[in-house]
C-alpha cells in the first residue's frame, strides 16, 4: 500500500494534516482589553533601580549597618558610599559621589567618633541638630541636622546657613565605643536653589542649563571681582596665576565659594598673552603635572549682537597614565572673559587700577566624577 494511512477513527479520511489557512487581510491583531474598559491594558512603569532607591529608617539601622559591621560587603547596594562625611563641605561630597536616587539623595557608611550635643564639625563649617527621633522601639535613632558654613565659632557673625541637610541614622548598642559606624543620608533643602539646581538625574552641567552663556553670568562675575579681599561680600580670590601649579594644590589654602564646591579666581592677565590664547586656543595649557584641554567654548553677546564675552571649558589631564585610569574624579576649569562691548561704564569701577595693557580673567575651579561631560 502506496497511500497515506487510514484513520481508524474515521473509516475512508488519511491522517494527513490539512495546510493551515493564511488570515484574512482585513484580520488584524488586538491586545486584550480589560473588562469593562475599551482602552488596551498598559504594562506598569518600572523605575530604575538608581529612582526606585528609597530605604525605610528601619532598613538601614536594622539590615544594611550591621551587614557593614560585619563586613558583609556582597550584600549592600552600591548607592550607599563609604566616605568622610565630617571631613569634607557637603557640596563636594555631591559632586564626587553620583547620587542615590533622582530627588536626590546621597547616602553614607561614615565611622566617626563619639560626641557629646548637637553639632558635627565638617569641613568649613558644621551641622547642627534640627531634630531628633527613636527608631526601632528605641533601640536606634535619627538625627536631622542642618549645614552651616564659616561656623569656626559659635555665635560668629559670618556663620551662614545653606540648603543641605543630613540625617544621621545610628543604633545604641555601642554608645561605649570610642567610635561608631552611622549612616548618613545627605540632601539639600526641597524647593531651594540647589534642589532645582541638582533635580536632574545626573549632575548639572552646562549642557543643562542654557543660561550660562547670557551676560548676566559675565556680569555677575565682573561685580564679585570688586570685592576682592571680603570674605564676607565676594568668595572670589586673587591669584596671579591659576596655571602655576596642580588645582588640587591651588585650591586646597581657599574655601569654597558655594554649596556647589566651586572656586572662583580673578587674574589680571596681560592683553598680548590672551591674543596669544585667542590665536592658538587648542593648545593645551600646561599646569603642574597635566594640562588643561580645551573641551568647549562658547561667545557670550547682547540683545544687539554685540561682543560682551566668550566662556570656555577645560578638562585637566593628568600626564601619569596610571594616575588617569584609577582616579575616579576629574578637575575642570571655565575660563570668562571680558569682550570689547562689555558694558564697563555701566558697572561700578574697580579699587584696584590696572594698566592699560592688562584684562581681567575670572576662573572656575570644580570637580566631578570621571565621565560626566560639562
Amino acid at each position: 500500500c502506496t497511500g497515506p494511512p487510514l484513520n481508524p477513527r474515521r473509516p475512508g479520511r488519511s491522517l494527513r494534516r490539512r495546510p493551515c489557512r493564511p488570515p484574512p487581510a482585513s484580520a488584524t491583531w488586538r491586545r486584550p482589553t480589560t473588562a469593562g474598559s475599551s482602552f488596551p491594558r498598559r504594562r506598569p512603569h518600572r523605575a530604575s533601580p538608581d529612582e526606585a532607591f528609597d530605604p525605610t529608617p528601619d532598613a538601614i539601622v536594622g539590615r544594611y549597618l550591621p551587614l557593614r559591621r560585619a563586613l558583609r560587603c556582597d550584600g549592600l547596594p552600591r548607592q550607599i558610599h563609604d566616605a568622610d562625611v565630617y571631613g569634607a563641605h557637603p557640596g563636594f561630597l555631591s559632586a564626587v559621589y553620583p547620587p542615590a536616587n533622582g530627588r536626590p539623595e546621597w547616602f553614607f557608611f561614615v565611622c566617626r567618633a563619639q560626641c557629646q550635643g548637637g553639632r558635627r564639625r565638617a569641613g568649613p563649617g558644621a551641622y547642627r541638630l534640627g531634630s531628633e527621633a527613636r527608631l526601632l522601639g528605641g533601640a536606634a535613632y535619627c538625627h536631622a541636622f542642618r549645614y552651616y558654613e564659616d561656623e569656626a565659632e559659635v555665635g560668629s557673625a559670618s556663620t551662614r546657613e545653606t540648603e543641605w541637610r543630613m540625617d544621621e541614622y545610628g543604633d545604641c548598642r555601642s554608645a561605649a565605643a570610642a567610635f561608631d559606624m552611622v549612616v548618613c543620608k545627605l540632601y539639600p533643602a526641597r524647593g531651594g536653589i540647589v534642589h532645582t539646581m541638582l533635580g536632574v538625574h545626573e549632575p548639572a552641567s552646562p549642557s543643562h542649563r542654557p543660561d550660562m552663556n547670557k551676560p548676566q553670568v559675565l556680569v555677575q562675575l565682573y561685580l564679585d571681582s570688586l570685592n576682592l579681599g571680603d570674605p564676607r561680600r565676594c568668595r572670589m580670590y586673587a591669584t596671579p596665576d591659576v596655571f602655576a601649579a596642580h588645582p588640587a594644590v591651588l585650591t586646597v589654602a581657599f574655601p569654597a565659594a558655594n554649596d556647589r564646591c566651586e572656586w572662583f579666581f580673578a587674574v589680571h592677565r596681560r592683553r598680548r598673552e590672551l591674543e596669544e590664547n585667542d590665536e592658538d586656543k587648542a593648545r593645551p595649557r600646561r599646569a603642574g603635572p597635566g594640562a588643561y584641554v580645551l573641551v568647549r567654548e562658547g561667545r557670550v553677546v547682547n540683545g544687539n549682537g554685540g561682543d560682551i564675552g566668550y566662556r570656555r571649558a577645560f578638562l585637566y589631564r593628568e600626564d601619569d597614565a596610571t594616575v588617569r585610569r584609577v582616579s575616579r574624579t576629574e578637575w575642570w576649569m571655565e575660563e570668562y572673559g571680558f569682550g570689547k562691548d562689555f558694558p564697563h561704564s555701566e558697572l561700578p569701577a574697580g579699587k584696584a587700577t590696572m594698566d592699560e595693557d592688562e584684562e581681567l580673567v575670572v576662573y572656575k575651579l570644580y570637580l566631578k566624577m570621571a565621565g560626566h561631560r560639562r
